[in-house]
This record gives structure tokens, C-alpha cells and sequence, in this order.
């Protein structure tokens, strides 16, 4: 009777120890799932932030265009919005940009390339390091912008309208 006792304490310790294994593991199923999904967030508020700050960006460029006298091309700067010292041992570019006649910038050339180009001088970041795919839709006349999770920001050439849309 003694060892049947014994047996059935083990067994009880045994089966203690697999539900809290268990325990754990749901638990830990839920965080890494509760932290996967909001990785796709992250991606969207980050296109999204570059939507704001095109748009922001877009009515600076038309802004200096037309303080500018509207020409044809125009040097943009973006050097001298950087704190003083930061950036001492770069060369300061001056970027010329191509300007329509409406007031919006231009691609070098109206291709994927040239959308990707337009992209790093109004954004001043490479379309590379943020994982994001260029396309150019020439018979609409614009520069497609999607990230990884399939969310698509359109800049139109000819009327400088700005469009993000989500997989939702």
C-alpha cells in the first residue's frame, strides 16, 4: 500500500509539472503571436509616417518653387536642416530636381528608377534600407511606392497628389 501511495505522489508531481509546462507554453504561444502581428503594424505606421512627411515635404518643395520664381529645375538642400557639426566630413550635395510645370518634382526619368531616385531626394532615405519596391504606372503618370506587407503609397506626377492605401 505504501509504494501504491508513493506511485500515485510521483504520478501527481509528474502531472503537476506538465500542466505548468503547458501553462508556460500557451502563454509564451500568445506573446510571440501578440508580437508577430504587431510587426506588421510597425511596418504600417512607418509607411504612413512617410505619407505625412511627403505631403509635408511636397508643399515645402512647391512653397520654394514658387519663392523661387517656378523654374525648371530646382536645387534642393537638406543639408542645411542638419544640426551644425553633424555632418562635417560629407561633401554637401546640392541635389537638382525636376520641377512641372505645375510645381511638383520630377523623376530624372519615368521609370521604376527614376521613381526610386525621386524617392531618396525628397525623403532623403534609400528605398533599399526601408525594404520598399518602386513601380512606375505611365499611363496613369505615377510613382508606386509598397512596402513588405503589401500597403502602396502613389505619388501622381502631374497633380503632386499623394495616396496610401492598406491591404485592409
Amino acid at each position: 500500500m505504501l509504494n501504491q501511495q508513493k506511485a500515485d505522489g510521483e504520478l501527481l508531481q509528474v502531472l503537476g509539472k506538465v500542466v505548468s509546462l503547458l501553462l508556460i507554453l500557451v502563454l509564451l504561444a500568445t506573446l510571440a503571436f501578440k508580437y508577430f502581428s504587431s510587426l506588421e503594424r510597425v511596418g504600417v505606421q512607418s509607411l504612413k509616417a512617410d505619407h505625412t512627411k511627403l505631403i509635408n515635404v511636397l508643399g515645402m518643395v512647391k512653397a520654394q518653387w514658387f519663392a523661387q520664381g517656378r523654374p525648371n529645375l530646382m536645387p534642393l538642400d537638406w543639408n542645411s536642416f542638419e544640426v551644425y557639426g553633424q555632418n562635417m566630413t560629407k561633401e554637401n550635395e546640392l541635389v537638382l530636381i525636376k520641377m512641372s510645370k505645375g510645381g511638383w518634382p520630377l523623376p530624372e526619368q519615368r521609370d521604376k528608377v527614376g521613381c526610386k531616385q525621386l524617392w531618396g531626394q525628397l525623403l532623403g532615405r534609400e528605398t533599399v534600407k526601408q525594404h520598399i519596391v518602386t513601380s512606375f504606372d505611365p499611363s496613369r503618370d505615377v510613382c508606386d511606392y509598397f512596402d513588405n506587407n503589401s500597403d502602396r503609397l502613389s505619388y501622381q506626377l502631374s497633380s503632386g497628389r499623394v495616396i496610401f492605401l492598406t491591404k485592409d
